[in-house]
């Protein structure tokens, strides 16, 4: 009788924590929210700096009066989303002059390679001068915190003239260029660090159907590792995937409409606009980037609507000028939070 109570309070217990014992179903990647910084690469801004910046930019400049710490630190500070604007320089030595007087950053500027800059020969400052440069800051505190939360680069580039005035015509992004960023992550991150379009697609023919039916990878696997966006206008994109069809072999996922065969993240930066239609790409599967704040102009009113629309909307990653711990040349005192 005593063996049967032993045996009956036994099985009753483990009838009691088989729901809890069970393994919880794991998120998918689409399911998560980090916040991440804009124009991460821009330095903190000192007295010397913001005066400097104001003198050359005149009225271009209250829009671009932020920067950040080390992209380190960045990391160190909860970020997950870090974004770079290379501009193209195939042959080295194109951006070069106005460093002339420092050997070390004159030496990698003539190298060939993309550079990182905001606007070049005007707005020179940069965290890191080359993408290589980024793109190891990023692997390298990766590597030093091996199952972190994913971290997603945007590689914003930029070619030809753009809208702003004062940008210089820059060299287009080719073929040959694209692919060099391309092997450029894959030698700097390791492959098997990269959270890449093959592996989210797999068996489907496209990588717009295979988010549709939850083809991102679970959070769980995909800690420790990076996924990388292009981030730039329709002729690069177009460049980028032509012979990789749905960017078959291709190292970096690319912000295209979301209708095409290759979308799968989408950067609508104004959630405030697009709020419903932020909501309705992320329920379809879409990985959205949307903005809190841009050109300084929430931080001087301190506004929040814009960062709670981006809330509301359920965007995924959420940049900023000023998350915690951010600098704040400006003393605004205006901070974004994740709740």
């Amino acid at each position: 009788m005593i063996v049967f109570r032993l045996v009956a309070a036994l099985l009753a217990a483990l009838c009691a924590i088989g729901p809890v014992a069970a393994q919880a179903p794991d998120q998918r990647l689409n399911a998560m929210r980090v916040l991440g910084s804009h124009n991460s690469y821009r330095p903190e801004l000192t007295e010397q700096t913001l005066a400097e910046q104001r003198r050359i930019l005149g009225a271009e400049s209250p829009g671009v009066e932020y920067g950040h710490p080390p992209i380190a630190r960045q990391l160190d500070l909860g970020l997950r989303q870090v974004e770079f604007d290379p501009v193209a320089d195939s042959f080295g030595g194109l951006f070069a002059a106005p460093y002339v007087g420092d050997a070390a950053s004159f030496a990698a500027m003539r190298r060939p390679g993309a550079k990182v800059l905001h606007v070049p020969f005007v707005d020179r400052h940069s965290l890191c001068l080359t993408l290589n440069a980024c793109f190891a800051e990023v692997a390298a505190w990766s590597r030093a915190h091996p199952g972190h939360t994913p971290i997603t680069v945007l590689v914003n580039a930029s070619d030809g003239q753009g809208d702003n005035p004062i940008m210089p015509q820059l060299m287009p992004f080719d073929a040959k260029a694209l692919a060099a960023i391309d092997a450029s992550a894959r030698a700097i991150f390791g492959s098997a660090r990269l959270i890449t379009p093959d592996q989210v697609r797999g068996p489907w023919p496209t990588l717009r159907e295979a988010v549709l039916h939850g083809g991102w990878p679970g959070l769980t696997a995909a800690r420790g590792k990076v996924l990388l966006v292009l981030d730039t206008n329709d002729r690069v994109l177009d460049v980028y995937r032509h012979g990789h069809a749905a960017l078959r072999g291709r190292a970096m996922f690319g912000t295209y409409p979301e209708g095409d065969a290759e979308a799968a993240i989408l950067n609508i930066q104004n959630p405030v606009a697009e709020e419903e239609r932020i909501r309705r790409a992320v329920a379809q599967g879409f990985i959205v980037r949307t903005r809190a704040d841009s050109d300084t102009v929430e931080a001087r009113r301190g506004d929040y609507r814009r960062f709670q629309a981006a809330l509301r909307s359920g965007a995924q990653i959420i940049s900023t000028d000023y998350y915690p711990g951010a600098p704040d040349p400006l003393h605004l005192g205006f901070t974004v939070r994740l709740p």
